[in-house]
């Protein structure tokens, strides 16, 4: 059995932190900026309305996507803090088999 690593960052994409005083937070992406950074919320101390940018290399990425606020990033609609909040719990806090680190060699 062959294992595929995600390198490739997502709307909606649950990912985990593993640089700065935030490492270990677990995030949404909620925006895509250039090919080195990201938007990300936690609905929590990181809302929709001051998201934090965060490079691609100090993020863990997972499989685990939320197509519903995947969906509505994509269509320009606004997402609320508590769907945020619901999709990294519906999500869970595990980290997943098929995760990868773009910051490790």
């Amino acid at each position: 059995m062959v294992k595929t690593a995600v390198t490739e960052v997502r709307l909606g994409q649950k990912v985990i932190s593993t640089r700065g005083r935030d490492a270990g937070s677990i995030f949404l992406v909620v925006g895509l900026l250039n090919e080195d950074y990201v938007l990300v919320a936690d609905g929590r101390k990181r809302s929709m309305e001051r998201p934090k940018k965060k490079n691609r290399k100090h993020l863990s990425l997972t499989l685990q996507v939320d197509t519903a606020i995947a969906k509505k990033l994509s269509a320009g609609q606004p997402v609320a803090d508590e769907e945020i909040v619901d999709a990294i719990q519906r999500l869970g806090e595990n980290l997943k088999e098929g995760e990868v680190n773009l910051g490790e060699r």
